[in-house]
């Protein structure tokens, strides 16, 4: 019984070593979703930090071994993790099914001050106020205490008071609205000094180096469809003012930044093949 579970485990270890040192080949697979459009869902492999993206039908490729990890993500969908094994790469086209992310709506609080419906116990609910009854025959002229002296008006509390309290509310008011305004002032400045900051560091390289630092040589070549030798050609191509690759290479607006490579990508490729067709017609 030893000998039988030592040979177990050294079959074990023997398997994944092997597997190990298989290259990646070309997996082909499609994505299912109920009801929601499963176009533009990128499909990363965690373990060759390889990217894909399926077109409009779900259906993808990618380089990929036993044990490899697939992480499939989309703005509509949960994201999924999925770890290959070997029957996976004997299907012709591996199936991966994804959930329809759905925002829930806040909890509603019953609470017993909640409308019942019933107009006539509704209204025993509403606060009500008795305000003095006011004389309108009776006419009053307020200033006339101030302006019968001929006295210069000033910056009395009185002026400021009429009830003759000795606060100066305006100046109150005044102090209040510059200490709200200093804060918002003090957030306001550290939030540009740090995108300033970061705008700074991003300018420190060129776009062309920040999108390979980004995405493999094969998302060029075998998703983008770009040929090896216009590659350059089209990072120049797509270049961007650096205030709008710094919004591009936030973590959150990943998916924004690859869509817009497709879309470029698209344009690049119909320039270049527009170009082409006055050249052969001169031959």
């Amino acid at each position: 019984m030893k000998n039988i579970k030592l040979f177990l485990i050294f079959f074990w270890v023997s398997h994944f070593l092997f597997s190990q040192g298989i290259e990646r080949e070309i997996l082909n697979g499609k994505i299912i979703a109920d009801s929601v459009e499963v176009e533009n869902i990128t499909i990363f492999n965690i373990s060759s930090n390889i990217g894909a993206i399926s077109d409009s039908n779900g259906k993808f490729s990618i380089k990929a071994r036993i044990a490899d990890t697939l992480y499939f993500q989309g703005l509509s969908f949960v994201s999924k993790k999925y770890t290959l094994t070997e029957k996976d790469f004997f299907v012709e086209e591996l199936e991966i099914r994804l959930k329809v992310n759905i925002n829930e709506l806040n909890e509603v609080v019953i609470t017993p001050s909640t409308l019942t419906g019933n107009l006539e116990e509704d209204t025993k609910k509403i606060k009500t106020y008795e305000l003095s009854p006011v004389n309108m025959d009776e006419v009053k002229h307020y200033d006339d205490v101030r302006f019968s002296s001929g006295t210069k008006i000033t910056t009395s509390p009185d002026h400021f008071a009429p009830n003759g309290s000795s606060f100066n509310f305006l100046a109150i008011g005044t102090g209040l609205a510059k200490m709200i305004f200093k804060k918002k002032k003090t957030k306001k400045s550290a939030s540009e000094v740090y995108e300033e900051r970061r705008l700074h560091d991003i300018q420190s390289k060129s776009y062309s180096e920040h999108i390979k630092a980004r995405f493999s040589h094969h998302f060029f070549v075998n998703i983008l469809k770009i040929e090896n030798k216009d590659i350059t050609t089209f990072l120049a191509y797509s270049e961007m003012p650096s205030y709008e690759l710094a919004e591009f290479l936030k973590t959150e607006n990943e998916l924004q930044l690859i869509e817009y490579l497709v879309e470029k990508a698209k344009a690049f490729k119909m320039e270049n093949k527009e170009e082409s067709i006055p050249l052969q017609n001169e031959k």
